[in-house]
């Protein structure tokens, strides 16, 4: 059995049918949220009917209670258990994706604070696998937004954290095109503009990195009346502040094909040198070395030719 709430309400096993009812469908997905904890029957009732709840509410708890419990029947490692202040679902926490998500980002980040940064990258890979949709997002009731809001927070943290891995390992390049869509998605969560702010500066673009730092600082501004927070506004003085990150590699780039373009024509002169007789090594002219003059007899016998 497995209880989804990182997406539509879904509950996974053999034979297990849809739990009907608008009602019945929040009840089970607090109950899953505070899973193994006491929840009272008072939490219940604001979380799912909200501020004004009618006068047979109880009634009306008691009775989505029990339709969970017997739709749980097929589900022998759930159940619900009534304290006399409220209920707990008692279920092994592996089989609630948001805890399963928690235990990932946990683990990557103890992974990414012991110097393992491909296995933590591993871990929060896997997270954010779970994550399939909206959360919470077919269930309607009072505490489904704040809850969907808390847990999509969580997983922006978790992206941010494995994005912080990637730009490490050099791949911000290939981050851009994915961070500027998610900043489109999610305009106010700063620490994604600073990630992209640091992807475009080191993929030689600092000048549009300072275009959206002003971008999204009109954005907060006018629509929420505040300025960048601490994080952003370092990230963009040190845009400011530090010199070109691709200057050095677009630099080093020249240099060596300067050279390599110099080394070209040395080669070139070296072989005219060599043609005109002139030693390379040197630039001087070379003087060939007369061969000895052989002593000739009187007869003629010590000259080769004459020997012939």
């Amino acid at each position: 059995m497995r209880f989804r709430l990182l997406g539509p309400l879904a509950v996974e096993g053999p034979g297990q049918q849809r739990l009907d009812g608008r009602r019945s469908r929040a009840v089970l997905a607090f109950l899953l949220l505070e899973a193994n904890s006491l929840v009272r029957v008072e939490q219940i009732i604001d979380a799912v009917w909200g501020e004004a709840p009618p006068r047979t509410v109880r009634t009306q708890l008691h009775g989505q209670i029990s339709a969970v419990r017997r739709w749980l029947r097929a589900a022998p490692d759930a159940q619900i258990v009534t304290h006399d202040s409220g209920y707990v679902l008692r279920t092994d926490p592996s089989q609630i994706d948001v805890e399963v998500f928690r235990r990932l980002a946990r683990q990557g980040r103890g992974l990414t604070a012991t110097g393992q940064p491909a296995a933590a990258a591993e871990a929060y890979r896997a997270g954010l696998g779970l994550h399939v949709g909206p959360p919470l997002g077919d269930i309607d009731a009072p505490f489904a937004r704040a809850a969907a809001a808390r847990l999509t927070e969580e997983r922006l943290a978790v992206l941010a954290d494995l994005v912080d891995l990637d730009l490490a390992a050099g791949r911000h390049h290939e981050l851009i095109p994915r961070l500027s869509a998610l900043v489109e998605r999610h305009p106010w969560h700063e620490p994604l503009w600073c990630h992209l702010l640091v992807a475009l500066d080191r993929a030689g673009r600092r000048g549009e990195a300072i275009a959206r730092y002003h971008r999204v600082r009109l954005l907060l501004r006018r629509e929420l009346g505040v300025e960048p927070g601490p994080e952003l506004s370092r990230t963009y003085r040190s845009l400011l502040e530090a010199p070109p990150a691709a200057a050095v590699g677009t630099d080093l780039t020249r240099t060596l094909d300067r050279l390599a373009e110099a080394e070209r024509m040395l080669g070139e002169i070296r072989q005219q040198l060599s043609r005109l007789g002139v030693d390379a090594a040197t630039a001087r002219p070379v003087v060939p070395t007369a061969p000895p003059v052989p002593k000739v007899s009187d007869d003629g016998a010590g000259h080769a030719e004459i020997a012939a």
